[in-house]
């Protein structure tokens, strides 16, 4: 009896051991990631993160990340307040929050504003202790907000986003999420959103990356308040696909829309694909990066920036500028179908856009200043594009009769030179 009761205790002691040090691991663990997702945040050129009020225990933890991002405006920076609690057990960390966005100075709370009192986007999540997978939810509440100034009203009915990171070494996380129908309204005018979809997935670090974003938009109704039929756009979806490396960013885009239509007239469909490739990648991101170095000191956009302070910046970066340029970027027209029953439309066209990057890295931003410089950079581009059964109006505007059977265009670049079938037009 006496041994039994002693085995039993020792179980027992060895067990909560056992589970206090599962804890105690537990704990470091999430400390030791979220040290990490700190500095990494803060590794950013545009983000300034730290960790504050950090209040660390074996079952639980508390604290705000903050991140701070250059807005270039004289009103201030933005500032992305995240305060959380943490629960530390054997096998994973479960995390709660919300998320705050203050912006200006003095800072206001820019959701507090629109959602109103009580609201908040709230983050729910969990990490596995082991593996440092981790899934987390943001959701996002439904709100009814009216722009003082415009009287423009938004019904919004709220929406969810997952966010997933598989917790290897190479960061890789996805995004899926959907946004409840909502409704933009002024006066009699009213623009129905339908169901909105997101799905992304994001690659590898700041300069050797791949992000690829889909989404998905069931249904647009634009209602313009006269009584005639809404103009109804269904099935509209959106993707890209970029790639950065130290080599060369590339970038897809694809867009398409089913239907277009009003009361029972169909108007139109279609899609274009568009890509960009050949710009030196290396380059790519120390121009953006100095770019923005640069803004966050100005304090203010580059398009608000007078044309002298526009011209000094963009001295200050040219050589990662012209480096992008050497390797001929080249921008290409995959695609274009476009299809109208109701206008008689059914156009296809496709080509490619070229700058010649030979020796560019020897120009300047003085030289583009001048007129010379101006037409040696145009002598530079070339480029072909080709599209058949061109509506009868853009026909006519080409010099072509709109009665032709053969209604197809190509448009020729060769410098300055722009020719349409073989015509200079410019």
């Amino acid at each position: 009896m006496g041994k039994g009761l002693v085995t039993a205790t020792a179980v027992v002691v060895i067990g909560a051991a056992g589970y206090v040090g599962g804890v105690a691991y537990s704990s470091q663990r999430f400390e030791d990631e979220m040290a990490r997702m700190v500095a990494e945040l803060d590794r950013s050129s545009d983000i300034k993160a730290t960790r504050e009020d950090v209040d660390s225990g074996w079952f639980g933890s508390t604290g705000r990340v903050e991140m701070e991002l250059a807005t270039g405006d004289g009103e201030g920076p933005m500032r992305i307040v995240l305060p959380y609690e943490a629960g530390h057990g054997l096998l994973s960390t479960t995390m709660q929050g919300n998320v705050k966005v203050l912006y200006g100075t003095p800072s206001r709370d820019v959701f507090a504003e629109v959602l109103g009192d009580g609201k908040a986007i709230a983050f729910d999540g969990s990490v596995d202790n082991f593996s440092g997978a981790s899934d987390t939810t943001l959701t996002l509440p439904a709100f009814d907000w009216q722009d003082p100034e415009s009287g423009t009203r938004i019904d919004f009915q709220g929406g969810e986003l997952l966010a997933s990171h598989d917790g290897g070494d190479t960061p890789e996380i996805t995004v899926d999420g959907e946004i409840t129908p909502f409704d933009i309204t002024n006066g009699a005018e009213k623009v129905s959103v339908g169901t909105l979809s997101l799905n992304g997935i994001y690659r590898g670090a700041d300069n050797d990356f791949r992000q690829d974003d889909k989404i998905v938009l069931d249904t647009l109704t634009i209602d313009n308040g006269t009584g005639q039929p809404p103009v109804v756009a269904s099935d509209i979806r959106y993707s890209g696909e970029t790639r950065l490396d130290p080599t060369e960013l590339r970038y897809l885009m694809k867009l398409s829309v089913q239907d277009v239509s009003a009361g029972d007239q169909q108007m139109a469909s279609g899609d274009v694909s568009i890509s960009i490739d050949r710009l030196q990648g290396a380059a790519v991101y120390d121009f953006i990066t100095q770019l923005q170095g640069l803004l966050e000191e100005a304090g203010k956009p580059f398009e608000e920036l007078s044309e002298d302070q526009q011209v000094a910046i963009l001295e200050k970066v040219e050589a990662p500028l012209f480096t992008m340029l050497s390797t001929s970027p080249r921008m290409t027209l995959e695609s274009l179908n476009a299809k109208s029953d109701a206008f008689g439309v059914d156009m296809q066209g496709d080509g490619q856009m070229i700058l010649d990057g030979a020796d560019i890295t020897d120009l300047t931003i003085q030289e583009l200043q001048t007129v010379p410089g101006q037409q040696a950079f145009l002598n530079r581009l070339s480029g072909r594009f080709e599209f058949r059964n061109v509506p009868p109006m853009m026909a006519m505007m080409a010099g072509v009769s709109p009665q032709a059977a053969d209604r197809n265009l190509v448009i020729e670049i060769d410098g300055d030179s722009v020719k349409i079938n073989g015509t200079p037009i410019y």
